[in-house]
């Protein structure tokens, strides 16, 4: 309960329906490849290109409302690039399409693609918390997410791992007191793993 007095404190209502918003749409975003009339998995959806665009306009601004959007849509494009990580097989729609060359790049190309969008997303996204507190909301809006689609995606343990390691990465670069939270929480285990043996 004190944490979603914390997250009401630190983050206006206003914040949360804009995060919530960008992030509905940022989930859908690299799929709009269709609606483009462009082959699946285009790179120019399936790759944190419009986060440029995005970053590009809050840097002129600096507006509050649209920090929030810009950090619910990059942790959005992150979860969908980590899913697509895992497809079923690596072939035809799987693979990362680059139109201008009209090619079909190769698996272990498509897999790089996807891992430097995912990991720039994330970066994004916890780069432009200004708290702690946005940083869980974040990370507790992705693991949730993760949760809820592993059925309809059929996986959960390699997206979630995946997502867990680099937001938690990403995140104790930036904030020390997460770092510290951690480095304590891996003593005091290993400790009680010590005295159990």
């Amino acid at each position: 309960m004190e944490f979603f007095m914390d997250l009401l404190t630190k983050i206006s209502l206003m914040g949360i329906f804009i995060s919530f918003a960008a992030f509905f749409l940022g989930i859908k975003f690299p799929d709009w490849d269709f609606k483009m009339k462009l082959k699946h998995r285009n790179i120019l959806t399936h790759s944190p290109l419009i986060l440029l665009i995005f970053i590009r306009v809050y840097e002129q601004d600096k507006n509050l409302n649209f920090r929030y959007f810009l950090m619910g849509f990059s942790l959005a494009l992150a979860l969908h690039f980590i899913f697509d990580l895992f497809p079923k097989g690596w072939g035809g729609g799987a693979l990362i399409k680059i139109p201008i060359l009209k090619i079909s790049c190769n698996p272990k190309v498509s897999k790089m693609i996807l891992f430097f969008s995912a990991v720039t997303s994330i970066l994004v996204a916890i780069c432009y918390t200004e708290n702690l507190i946005e940083f869980y909301y974040l990370f507790f809006l992705g693991i949730v997410t993760i949760l809820k689609d592993a059925l309809k995606e059929n996986k959960l343990f390699r997206p979630l791992v995946s997502f867990f390691l680099f937001g938690i990465g990403i995140g104790s670069l930036k904030y020390n007191e997460l770092y510290l939270m951690l480095r304590d929480s891996g003593k005091y285990i290993m400790d009680k793993i010590y005295l159990f043996f």
